[in-house]
């Protein structure tokens, strides 16, 4: 679940990049949990990808108010505002959570 370069431009028109920048912290903590709790939580040695986070950050992601209001605000879809934020959070945070 990549962040695409289609994804990143529906984000930024719709004023998201702006939006999660103004909130960086939130996300990034969000996801340095997310990732924290899958290093705990698989076996022994195993790597703990992009896409493992995406999966454990969804459902946190998916209920922020915050989020979900300026989701509305902006006409654009739960599911899939949701999804490109959450490939957005990854994208931005990835050396920080991953100890890159």
């Amino acid at each position: 679940m990549a962040l695409s370069l289609d994804a990143e431009q529906r984000l930024e028109r719709a004023g998201l990049i702006t939006f999660f920048a103004d909130h960086r912290d939130t996300w990034l903590r969000a996801a340095t949990d997310a990732h924290e709790y899958l290093g705990g939580s698989f076996p022994p040695g195993s790597t703990v990808r992009p896409d493992d986070v995406a999966k454990v950050l969804a459902p946190i992601i998916e209920v922020n108010e915050r989020l979900r209001n300026r989701l509305a605000e902006r006409k654009m879809t739960q599911k899939y505002g949701t999804r490109y934020f959450v490939d957005l959070i990854i994208d931005r945070t990835w050396d920080e959570i991953h100890g890159g």
